[in-house]
């Protein structure tokens, strides 16, 4: 029998979103309250519930050993969770880090922090982290991993969200000074191994500049083409939210959007459509699709803001005949059939045309008559 659901019960609570790893639907990773940053592993036995066998068909061996391999299953079922950073033991401590949020790449082997002084950080998680976190020791396990590359973000704000493109070729940082700030992944590589590094500007700054309200959540298109970013309009609550959409090429804003009387918490673009699915406060999933340029299938077509409510007269789509066709089809109206019917008269249809044709020989010789035999 498969559960429908698991609890995994952490050693802090949340202080920030949680991932799952893009190839280990049993792996993920998860940002608690104290700044610490955490990997946990679920084995995939731990959805399944062994049933023990019925006692009429069973015999006291048979109890045993089943019993025997339910606990052995009970001791497979407990997850593991992996330290990747420690927490920081006090405000002054420089040593480690107070992660706010944190993704995956796009394989797996990267995990990209923001810290709350407004750092990004990218560790390397190969497969052997992965493995050693779904081996058969069953506790907690601190894998101190170092980041490979630190840089500070412009402005110094914190973040709550980092976005990772599905083609592996961007990494989005949304903080909280209204920005979202696009950086090339192969750009931030190119400083491996440097933990101050300061030179790493962002490719494109994405922001609302007339509102400058922040954004609630933002994500990549299917092929990693767009940026889409949500925000919603203070300081009136309730009112309509709003997303943009800006091209990670160009960094030019190619659509905004203008949702309904709801708040936005949370936005997702499809991974394999051009289609965008929003979060509202109403309770109702908003989803978003590409126009329809219904002006290549009637030219006369005219597109409206609002729904207009159409009322038909009551002759309106009544069928009208023209007093001059109307007389035309009755002359050409059929006798009735009580009427006598004239099987003798032929009536002359059209005119005859006659010509003279001339047969030459129409006997041949031999059957002509000879005169003796007359």
């Amino acid at each position: 029998m498969r559960h429908p659901t698991l609890v995994l019960e952490l050693p802090r609570p949340l202080g920030g979103p949680t991932q799952l790893h893009p190839h280990h639907n049993s792996t993920g990773l998860a940002c608690l309250d104290d700044g610490s940053l955490v990997l946990f592993y679920i084995p995939p036995i731990a959805f399944y519930e062994t049933l023990p066998a019925s006692p009429e068909s069973s015999t006291s061996a048979k109890e045993a050993e089943t019993l025997d391999i339910m606990k052995r299953d009970e001791s497979r079922r407990v997850g593991n969770i992996a330290y990747l950073t420690d927490p920081p033991q006090s405000e002054e401590d420089n040593s480690s880090y107070f992660i706010t949020c944190a993704a995956f790449g796009k394989n797996g082997e990267e995990v990209y922090a923001a810290t709350k002084c407004g750092s990004l950080l990218v560790f390397l998680t190969p497969p052997s982290i992965i493995q050693s976190l779904q081996g058969e020791r069953r506790t907690d396990i601190n894998l101190k991993v170092k980041p490979s590359v630190v840089f500070k973000v412009p402005g110094a704000a914190a973040a709550w969200q980092i976005v990772v493109s599905r083609n592996g070729k961007h990494v989005l940082f949304n903080s909280a000074d209204c920005a979202l700030r696009l950086y090339d992944i192969d750009e931030i590589f190119k400083h491996d191994g440097e933990t101050n590094a300061t030179n790493i500007p962002p490719r494109f700054v994405f922001q609302d500049t007339l509102s400058r309200s922040p954004w609630a959540s933002a994500d990549f298109s299917a092929d990693g083409e767009y940026v889409v970013g949500g925000c919603n309009s203070y300081p009136q609550p309730g009112d309509n939210y709003n997303l943009f959409m800006w091209s990670t090429t160009t960094g030019e804003l190619v659509d905004q959007l203008k949702g309904p009387h709801a708040s936005l918490y949370s936005l997702s673009c499809h991974p394999t459509r051009s289609f965008i699915a929003v979060g509202s406060s109403d309770g109702v999933i908003d989803v978003w699709g590409p126009r329809v340029q219904w002006t290549a299938f009637a030219p006369d077509f005219q597109a409206r803001q609002a729904n207009v409510l159409y009322e038909e007269e009551e002759d309106e789509f009544d069928i009208v005949v023209d007093n001059n066709q109307g007389n035309a089809a009755s002359e050409h109206k059929e006798p009735p059939e009580e009427g006598i019917v004239d099987i003798i008269t032929v009536e002359k249809t059209a005119e005859e045309v006659t010509f003279p044709v001339r047969v030459l020989k129409l006997f041949s010789e031999k059957s002509k008559p000879n005169k003796s035999e007359m």
